[in-house]
């Protein structure tokens, strides 16, 4: 087989506007596992938001949550790899955010952790089905254990806000994008290319025999990393241009249509 560990992402990727996954898909990444591909999510949710994912799936082995800031072991329901922000950062991203009208949380394993009510984590906690909570001193608290975190916002304004972040935590933390609104902070050198480098090599894939597939800038190291980096055509602009392949959208599944044309052919 060309190709031995396949990473898929699974917002606006795997799955839309979080469905379940569709049975061509769920078809298509059986006969892959079948026939001896190794394949994982790669996902900016956390474990117990990717849960209804891997267990449609079958799945039983690693999965890379958080962006690539944590994987976690299904079978053990222990951590393989964590990777946490530096505590002061966490706090002057949530400072920053409230000074800019922003909503932003934190994450305490699975929970989610604001300051004040809004319509944004309303709908997210209950799309996801997470626990949350609300802390009024958020930002005058001590965190540890924040894997990444994310300000949510009007989708048109990510264009506007990514690159201000970027430049504002420059090598003090990691920017990117992944659903429509969402702007995700991890710690430098938490990325999903990095675990997947890892898990090829805990498995023993060299690199020109792993694949990825992914639609925004979250996804840009895995795909830039992997033997065979994939975009769906209605991914991230920047993703798709330095993607080996561009897949079809993903309502088309593109999951599948990579695995039938690259990884069974």
């Amino acid at each position: 087989m060309r190709y031995k560990l396949l990473a898929i992402d699974i917002d606006d990727t795997l799955v839309a506007d979080s469905k379940p996954v569709s049975s061509v898909n769920k078809r298509a990444i059986d006969n892959a596992r079948a026939a001896g591909c190794c394949v994982v999510l790669a996902t900016g949710r956390g474990f117990l938001a990717s849960t209804p994912v891997w267990k449609q799936l079958g799945m039983d082995g690693l999965i890379i949550n958080y962006g690539g800031a944590m994987i976690n072991d299904i079978k053990t329901d222990k951590p393989f790899m964590v990777t946490e922000l530096d505590g002061d950062v966490v706090t002057e991203i949530l400072e920053l955010a409230d000074s800019m009208g922003l909503h932003a949380h934190i994450y305490q394993g699975d929970e989610i952790v604001y300051e004040k009510d809004c319509v944004y984590p309303t709908m997210y906690t209950r799309k996801l089905k997470l626990p949350w909570r609300i802390e009024p001193n958020i930002r005058k608290m001590a965190w540890r254990n924040v894997p990444k975190v994310l300000i949510m916002t009007e989708p048109p304004r990510v264009a506007e806000l990514l690159p201000f972040f970027a430049a504002h935590f420059k090598g003090r933390a990691a920017v990117s994008a992944s659903s429509p609104g969402f702007i995700e902070f991890n710690r430098i050198g938490a990325s999903k290319g990095n675990a997947l480098r890892l898990l090829a090599e805990h498995i023993g894939a060299p690199q020109e025999q792993t694949a990825a597939i992914g639609d925004n800038t979250l996804d840009m190291e895995m795909i830039a990393w992997a033997g065979l980096g994939v975009c769906v055509a209605d991914g991230n602009e920047a993703v798709k241009a330095i993607a080996d392949v561009i897949a079809p959208p993903c309502r088309d599944n593109a999951v599948a249509w990579l695995i039938n044309k690259y990884i069974l052919d």
